[in-house]
C-alpha cells in the first residue's frame, strides 16, 4: 500500500445546536450516544481494502497536526524523522505496518468541514432548522395520540410503542414540542468516524423538553411511551418538510432495543453527492439529566410492576420485586448523552492521538464483528457491543488512575495512536468484565452494577455501559483481542490484513467450527401475552428489550451451561426482523448458533458432579440432560453422573460431531426444536426425554447443520459415512505396522538388515479420499474393480558394495526385491505376493510424464529406465490391504548426482539435463514424498484431527471439478499443502478449525482471495501446535507466550527467494505454495495461471452456494458445490461406464430430508445390539474385475488414456477429468496455440493450411481441430463412448 503524505485541513465546527430560550451550545457539549457506531458494520463479502483506492473525493481523515512531508533537494534527514523511524521499528518490528496503518486511517476517517462532506454539513443544518421549528401539540390521551399520528401519516405508520403496548385507558397525557437542543453527537462530532462497506452514520441528538414528562414517568414504560410518540411526530413532521425531497425518512431501533426507537434519514439515489458518501443521519431523542430523578434508577431497583404486566397480579413489597437493570440503563443512557460526549471531548483534548486510536478500534471491531452481516439471504441483528463502548474503554485506560490496579494496563496521553490501539487490544485480551467489573471512579459500590453480569460503570457512576451486552459477545470480543494481540506481538510484519482487512473474521459460516441454523417459534418459546400471564417470566423477557433477544438469551444460557467443557465459545446470532414486527412473536424466527470448540471437543464422556458430594449440582446436571445423564463408576473409584456419546472405536470423523449432537439434544429437550434426522443417533433419541416444561409441546422449530451433509462427499459408494467406524485410517496404519514387523522379521534371510519402511501413500497419512478399503481373501479371491496400492519405500542399512553403474544398480535392486518377495511368501503363505516391473510414481508437468521415451545417453542406448522400475505387491492377509513396496537406495541418488556433474564438466548439455531430470525424479520419489508424508501424518494424527477431513473434502471438490491430479491440474500434495496452510498458520486471524467443514470453507476462501502474485503463501509445519490452546495458560500468557514455527531469519530466506523471482517476473498469478524445505516450490511445481483463475472463480461460486444453504437451512443446492459446469470446455468425451474402474469412488447420492420431523419414540434395547452385530458380520462391498482379469492392482485405463493424451497434445489441448471415477474427459483448446503459424516440419499437432494467408513469408497453417478430435477418438477406442463438440 503506497504511503500518502498527510493533508492539513482546517477543522470545521460541527456544532449545529440551538435552543428556544437558552444560549447556543458549544461543540464540546455535544454528546456521544452509546450506540453511535452500530450502523457502521461492513457488509458481508466486503472488507476495508475494497475502499482503499476508490476514485472519489478523499475524506478529511488525515491527522490535522501533520506537516507536509515534501523535502527540498539536498535536504538532510532530521533527528525527529530518525527518531520516528526508530520508534516505528521498535514498536512494529517493521516500518511497513506503520505505513499501512497510517494509510488506512487517512483513507477511512471522516471529518466535518471537508470538501467531500460539504453537502452533508449543509443537510445537517437544514435538518436542525426543521427540528427546532416544529409545531407543538396539546396534551392528549394514548388513544388520541395514536389516531393523531395515523391521521398525519395517512395511515402509513403508527406510534412505535415498545412491548408491552400501552393500554388505551392508561392514565397518562402525551404531547409534543420542538426539541430544546439539537446537537451533532457521536463519532462524527468527535472526529473519529470511519467509513466502511456500509458507509457511516451521523448522530443528531434532539433533547425533549422537560415539560413533556412528570416525576414518576420512569415507572411502567411511561417514559418510553412518551418517547415513542415524540419519535413518531418527528418522523411525520420531517416527511412534511423540505427534508423529504433529499432523504427517505424511516424508523429504526437503537441497540436493537424496542424501547429506543429513532428516526433515520438516508439520502435518496438522485442526491448523488450525498448518496456517494453512503451515510445515514440518525435523530436520537434525549432528555436533560435533571428531567427525571436518576438516583431512583439504580440497577438494583425495580421500575416495572407486576400489576402493570398482568391484571390481578400483586406487587407486594417493592424492594422484593426483581430488579430491572437493563430497563433502568436504557432510560439513564438517554439522560447522560451530554455527559458522555463531554467526557470524550475532554479526553481528546488531553491526548492528541486519542481520536485516531479510537478510529483504529472502530475499524478493528467492524472487521471482527458479525453484527449486521448476512448469511445467505438472512441478515443478522446488530450487536449491542459497539464502537462507543470501545471508545469509552480507551478513554478509561487513558484517564483512570485505577486502570493499573485492575488490569495492569496503563496508557499515557503521550502515546501514539498505534500504541494506544495496541495497549487497548492487550487490555481487552486479558480482562474479564464479568469477574473483574470496572468503574471510572470509586464513588459507587460496583457490586450493585455487577449483579447482572459484566459491568463497566460510566464516569457519573449512574449507568453500566455493558448493560444488555450478551456474555458470549464479551467472550468473543476477548478471544478476538487475544488473537490480534498475539499477531501484533509476534507477526507484526505480516499481520495487517488479518487485523484490519480480513473478511473471514466476520463471516459466521467460516469463523466457527460448527454452525447450526435454528428456527424457533417465539410464540411458543416465550411467555403468553394474553390470558393468564406469568408476570415474573414476562418481566424477565421484557428486560432484554426485544423478544428475539429474550429468546436468544434463553438458548444461550442452556447451551453454555451444558457445554462449558467442550467449547470455548457458543454464540447465538439472531436474524434481523423488519421494524414493524419488532414486538411481534413470529412463528419462525431464525437463529445461527456458532461454536468454537476446544481441544476436548472430541471427548466421548462428559463428566458431571457426584450426587453425594454435590447434590445441588447433580440435580442441575440431571435437569439439563434428563435420561441421558447416567450414574457411572470410573477407574479412580469415583461415582459420578456422566453423559456418554460413543465408544472407543468411534472414528474421528464421527467424534467431530459430538458437539452438534449435544446441542441438538439440548435444543430438542428444552425447547422442542427438532433436529434433522441425521444429527442425533438412535441411542440419543432413545435417551431423549422432554423437559417438564416441554412434555406436551408440539415441535416449535427445526435445527439444520450442514456438516453431516457435506461430509457425505468425502465418502464413496462402497464406503459410506455409516461404514467409517469399521473401515478407518487407524486400521490401515495398524496393518502397515504389522507388515513392518513381518518384513523386519525376515532380516536373517536378507543380505542386508532392514533399516525402515517409509510409507508414502495418502491412505497411510489420513489424506486419501476414503480410508483404504480392506479386501477379504476368504470370499472369492479378494478381487475388486479397482485395487488401490499403498506405496511403501523399503530402506536397507548402508553398504559400500552397491555398483557404480546405474543399469547394474537397478538389476541389484530387482534381485533384492525378488529375495524379499520369496522370503515373505515362505513366511506368510496366506498372503499373495507379486514382483512387478511397472512405473512407480506419476506424471509431472516438467517433462517427467510417463510414456516419454527412456532417457538417451550419447550411445543412444537406455542407460536407465525409471518407467520400468520394479516393486513388490503384497496382499496382506491380516489387514486385507495391498502394499506396493519399492526399494529406497541412497547410493543411487548420490550416483545420479555425481553423473550430472560429470556430464556438465564434459559439456554434454543434453545428457546432463536428462540426468538432472532423473535425479530430480528420484529425489521426489524417495525423499520429498517421504518427508511430505511425515509432515502431513504428524499434522493429522498429533495436532489437528480435523485436517484429515478437510483434505479429503478439498480433494473431492478438486476432482469433481476435474482439476485434481498432476497430469491435469493440482497435484495431490499441493492440495494437502493448501489444507495444511489453514491449520498451521493463522489464516485471516482465525484459530485452527476443529471441523472438516470449516477447514474446507477456509480452503475455498484461500483459493478465492489469495493474491498469488503479490503475497508469499508458506506452510509452516513447525507451527502446527500453535493452533492448540493450552488450558493451563493465563490470558496474558496466551498473547505473550513464544510461538513455534519459522524463525525470522528462516522466513526471510523464503521471502527473499519469492522476491527474487518476483523481480525477474518469473512469478505470475499462479498458485505457488512453499515450505521451508521447499522454498522454490520445486517439489510439486506450480499450478498454471489459467487453472488458478479457474480455481478462484469456482471457489467463489462454491462459497456462495454454501452461504445460501446455511442461510435457508437446506442442502438441496449443496451438490452444486461439487458439480462442474461442462459448458466451459471446447469438447467433452463421454466414457463407457463398463471400463471406468474407479466408478465406485464417486460420492454416494444425497437423498436426505433436511426438514426436522418429530421422531417416533421406540425403545432400543442396548443389550441386544452386540448379538445383532455378530449376526450380521460387516463386509465391505467388493466387485469383480471389469476386464475379467483378477488381481490387477492399481490398473486404471482412464488415467493411462489421459496420460497419453497429455503427452501427445500437451501444447494444443488442456485436458481435465475426475481421477476418482469420473465418466467424462473435457478438452480445452489452448488459445495461444490456436493462432495461425508459419508452416514448418516440426509442428506439434495436426495442422491444415489456411488458404490465401501467410505468416511472414511462409504459408499459414492452423490446428485441424476436427482431425485432432478424430485422432483422440481413435486413440480411445473401447473407452470413448461419445464426443460432444461445444464450439
Amino acid at each position: 500500500m503506497a504511503g500518502r503524505s498527510a493533508i492539513k485541513r482546517k477543522h470545521a465546527s460541527t456544532e449545529l445546536a440551538t435552543q428556544k430560550k437558552h444560549s447556543r451550545k458549544s461543540e464540546h457539549e455535544a454528546v456521544e450516544h452509546s450506540d453511535s457506531d452500530e450502523s457502521m458494520g461492513v457488509s458481508d463479502g466486503e472488507d476495508m481494502s475494497d475502499h482503499m483506492d476508490e476514485d472519489e473525493p478523499k475524506l478529511a481523515g488525515e491527522n490535522s497536526t501533520a506537516k507536509s512531508t515534501e523535502r527540498r533537494p539536498g535536504q538532510t534527514v532530521t533527528n525527529a524523522e530518525i527518531m520516528a523511524l526508530n520508534e516505528a521499528s521498535l514498536l512494529f518490528k517493521t516500518n511497513l505496518f506503520k505505513l499501512q496503518v497510517d494509510e488506512l486511517l487517512n483513507e477511512t476517517m471522516v471529518t466535518s468541514g471537508s470538501k467531500a462532506t460539504r453537502d452533508l454539513d449543509a443537510a445537517l443544518k437544514q435538518i436542525r432548522d426543521v427540528l427546532v421549528a416544529m409545531e407543538s401539540t396539546k396534551e392528549m390521551s394514548v388513544e388520541a395520540a395514536v389516531n393523531h399520528v395515523r391521521k398525519l401519516s395517512k395511515s402509513k405508520f403508527s406510534v412505535p410503542f415498545p412491548d408491552p403496548a400501552p393500554p388505551a385507558d392508561l392514565p397518562i397525557k402525551m404531547a409534543f414540542d420542538a426539541p430544546e437542543v439539537v446537537n451533532i453527537v457521536g463519532s462524527y462530532a468527535l472526529g473519529m468516524a470511519v467509513r466502511t462497506g456500509q458507509g457511516f452514520s451521523v448522530d443528531m441528538m434532539a433533547q425533549m423538553p422537560a415539560s413533556l414528562f412528570q416525576e414518576r414517568d420512569h415507572l411502567n414504560f411511561r417514559y418510553f411511551y412518551k418517547r415513542a410518540f415524540f419519535v413518531a411526530m418527528v418522523r411525520v413532521l420531517l416527511q412534511k418538510s423540505a427534508v423529504q425531497d433529499a432523504f427517505d425518512v424511516d424508523f429504526d431501533l437503537l441497540r436493537s432495543d424496542t424501547r429506543l426507537p429513532i428516526v433515520v434519514l438516508r439520502p435518496k439515489p438522485d442526491m448523488r453527492r450525498l448518496a456517494k458518501l453512503n451515510c445515514s443521519i440518525r435523530i436520537i431523542p434525549t432528555i436533560a439529566p435533571d428531567t427525571l430523578p436518576l438516583k431512583r434508577l439504580a440497577p438494583g431497583r425495580n421500575h416495572v410492576r407486576f400489576s402493570f404486566l398482568a391484571r390481578g397480579a400483586s406487587d407486594g413489597e417493592v424492594d422484593e420485586l426483581p430488579p430491572t437493570p437493563q430497563y433502568n440503563a436504557a432510560l439513564v443512557s438517554d439522560a447522560l448523552l451530554t455527559t458522555h460526549i463531554t467526557y470524550l471531548h475532554e479526553t481528546k483534548d488531553l491526548c492528541a492521538e486519542f481520536a485516531r486510536a479510537a478510529a483504529l478500534l472502530r475499524i478493528w471491531h467492524s472487521q471482527h464483528s458479525s453484527s449486521g452481516r448476512s448469511v445467505g439471504s438472512q441478515h443478522l441483528m446488530r450487536s449491542r457491543m459497539n464502537g462507543f463502548i470501545l471508545t469509552m474503554v480507551l478513554a478509561w485506560l487513558v484517564r483512570s488512575a485505577n486502570s493499573g490496579g485492575v488490569s495492569g494496563a496503563r496508557l499515557s496521553t503521550a502515546m501514539t495512536a498505534h500504541q494506544l490501539f495496541k495497549g487497548t487490544i492487550e487490555f481487552l485480551a486479558i480482562h474479564d468484565f464479568a469477574s473483574l467489573p470496572a468503574q471510572f471512579s470509586n464513588s459507587v459500590d460496583i457490586v450493585e452494577f455487577a449483579q447482572g453480569g459484566a459491568a463497566l460503570v460510566d464516569p457519573t457512576a449512574s449507568v453500566n455501559l455493558l448493560a444488555g451486552v450478551a456474555p458470549w459477545e464479551l467472550t468473543e470480543l476477548r478471544m478476538q483481542a487475544q488473537r490480534t494481540a498475539r499477531d501484533l506481538n509476534h507477526h507484526s510484519a505480516s499481520c495487517f490484513d488479518s487485523v484490519f482487512l480480513s473478511t473471514a473474521l466476520s463471516d459466521v459460516v467460516s469463523k466457527y467450527d460448527h454452525i447450526l441454523r435454528v428456527e424457533v417459534d417465539l410464540e411458543v418459546l416465550l411467555t403468553t401475552r394474553v390470558g393468564d400471564v406469568d408476570a415474573q417470566k414476562r418481566l424477565y423477557e421484557l428486560e432484554h428489550g426485544h423478544p428475539v433477544i429474550a429468546a436468544q438469551s434463553r438458548i444461550s444460557k442452556v447451551l453454555n451451561s451444558a457445554l462449558a467443557h467442550y467449547t470455548r465459545l457458543i454464540s447465538v446470532h439472531a436474524a434481523s426482523s423488519i421494524f414493524d414486527s419488532r414486538t411481534k412473536l413470529t412463528r419462525r424466527h431464525v437463529f445461527f448458533i456458532g461454536v468454537i470448540a476446544n481441544s476436548e471437543s472430541r471427548r466421548l464422556v462428559d463428566l458431571g458432579p457426584s450426587p453425594d458430594a454435590e447434590p445441588q449440582e447433580a440435580a442441575r446436571f440431571r435437569a439439563l440432560w434428563g435420561r441421558k445423564a447416567e450414574l457411572r463408576r470410573f477407574r479412580d473409584g469415583s461415582i459420578r453422573l456422566a453423559t456418554v456419546w460413543g465408544t472407543n472405536k468411534m472414528p474421528q470423523e464421527k467424534r467431530a460431531f459430538i458437539v452438534p449432537r449435544m446441542m441438538a439434544f439440548l435444543l430438542q429437550r428444552h425447547f422442542a426444536i427438532y433436529a434433522q434426522p441425521d444429527i442425533l443417533l438412535p441411542e440419543d433419541k432413545s435417551a431423549l426425554d422432554m423437559s417438564p416444561q416441554m412434555e406436551s409441546a408440539d415441535p416449535m422449530g427445526a435445527v439444520f447443520e450442514l456438516g453431516q451433509s457435506i461430509n457425505e462427499f468425502a465418502s464413496t459408494r462402497d464406503l459410506s459415512a455409516s461404514d467409517t467406524d469399521r473401515v478407518t485410517f487407524e486400521a490401515a496404519l495398524i496393518g502397515f505396522d504389522g507388515l513392518q514387523k513381518e518384513i523386519k522379521g525376515l532380516e536373517d534371510k536378507l543380505p542386508l538388515r532392514v533399516l525402515a519402511l517409509h510409507p508414502v501413500a495418502p491412505g497411510l497419512r489420513y489424506s486419501s479420499l476414503a480410508p483404504p478399503k480392506p479386501l477379504s481373501v476368504e470370499h472369492g479371491n479378494g478381487d475388486d474393480a479397482y485395487i488401490e496400492p499403498l506405496h511403501v519405500l523399503l530402506e536397507f542399512t548402508s553398504s559400500t558394495k552397491w555398483p557404480d553403474d546405474i543399469a547394474a544398480l537397478h538389476k541389484v535392486k530387482t534381485a533384492f526385491l525378488l529375495r524379499v518377495a520369496e522370503c515373505y511368501r515362505e513366511a506368510h503363505p496366506a498372503a499373495q505376493v507379486d514382483v512387478c516391473n511397472r512405473f512407480f510414481g506419476y506424471s509431472a508437468a516438467d517433462g517427467l510424464l510417463t510414456g516419454i521415451s527412456p532417457t538417451q545417453l550419447a550411445s543412444g542406448m537406455d542407460d536407465f529406465d525409471y518407467e520400468r522400475d520394479s516393486f513388490v505387491d503384497i496382499r496382506h492377509a491380516q489387514s486385507g490391504l495391498t502394499f506396493r513396496i519399492s526399494l529406497l537406495c541412497s547410493p543411487e541418488g548420490a550416483l545420479l548426482e555425481r553423473k550430472v556433474q560429470e556430464m556438465k564438466r564434459a559439456k554434454l548439455t543434453p545428457q546432463a539435463d536428462a540426468l538432472e531430470s532423473a535425479y530430480r525424479r528420484w529425489t521426489r520419489t524417495n525423499q520429498w514424498r517421504a518427508m511430505h508424508h511425515r509432515q502431513i501424518l504428524d499434522l493429522c494424527q498429533r495436532h489437528h484431527p480435523a485436517a484429515s477431513l478437510t483434505i479429503r473434502l478439498l480433494k473431492r471438490w478438486l476432482s469433481r471439478h476435474m482439476l485434481l491430479g498432476q497430469s491435469v491440474g493440482v497435484p495431490e500434495e499441493v492440495a494437502e499443502l493448501i489444507a495444511a496452510r489453514i491449520f498451521t498458520d493463522s489464516w485471516n486471524g482465525l484459530a485452527a478449525p476443529k471441523s472438516g467443514l470449516t477447514g474446507f470453507i477456509r480452503c475455498l476462501q484461500l483459493l478465492a482471495d489469495w493474491r498469488w502474485k503479490e503475497d508469499l503463501c508458506v506452510v509452516d509445519f513447525a507451527a502446527a501446535s500453535n493452533g492448540i490452546e493450552d488450558q493451563q495458560q493465563t490470558r496474558k500468557e496466551r498473547i505473550w507466550a513464544p510461538t513455534e514455527g519459522l524463525a525470522a531469519n528462516e522466513y526471510a530466506v523464503v521471502q527473499a527467494k519469492f522476491d527474487e523471482r518476483a523481480k525477474t517476473s518469473r512469478i505470475k498469478d499462479e498458485l505457488r505454495i512453499v515450505t521451508l524445505e521447499n522454498p522454490d516450490a520445486e517439489w510439486w511445481g506450480t499450478v498454471s495461471v489459467v487453472l488458478t483463475r479457474r480455481l478462484r472463480s469456482l471457489a467463489k461460486a462454491a462459497l456462495s452456494v454454501i452461504h445460501t444453504s446455511v442461510g435457508v437451512g437446506s442442502d438441496t443446492d449443496l451438490p452444486q458445490v461439487f458439480t462442474t459446469p461442462m459448458s466451459d470446455y471446447s469438447f467433452v468425451l463421454k466414457l463407457d461406464k463398463s471400463v471406468v474402474c474407479r466408478q465406485f469412488d464417486q460420492p454416494p447420492s444425497l437423498v436426505q430430508p433436511t426438514h426436522a420431523e418429530k421422531p417416533e419414540t421406540k425403545e432400543i434395547f442396548k443389550n441386544l445390539l452386540p448379538d445383532m452385530q455378530q449376526a450380521q458380520a460387516f463386509r465391505v462391498k467388493q466387485h469383480s474385475n471389469l476386464f475379467g482379469q483378477p488381481n490387477m492392482v492399481g490398473f486404471d485405463p482412464v488415467s493411462l488414456f489421459v496420460r497419453d493424451l497429455v503427452n501427445v497434445y500437451r501444447d494444443s489441448v488442456l485436458f481435465f477429468y475426475d481421477m476418482y471415477g469420473g465418466r467424462h474427459i473435457a478438452g480445452l483448446w489452448n488459445p495461444a496455440f490456436m493462432k495461425n503459424s508459419p508452416f514448418a516440419a516440426t509442428l506439434d499437432a495436426n495442422m491444415m493450411p489456411v488458404p490465401d494467408e501467410k505468416v511472414g513469408s511462409k504459408p499459414a497453417v492452423a490446428v485441424n481441430k476436427q482431425a485432432v478430435i478424430e485422432e483422440i477418438i481413435r486413440l480411445g477406442e473401447g473407452l470413448v463412448e461419445d464426443c460432444v463438440v461445444q464450439e
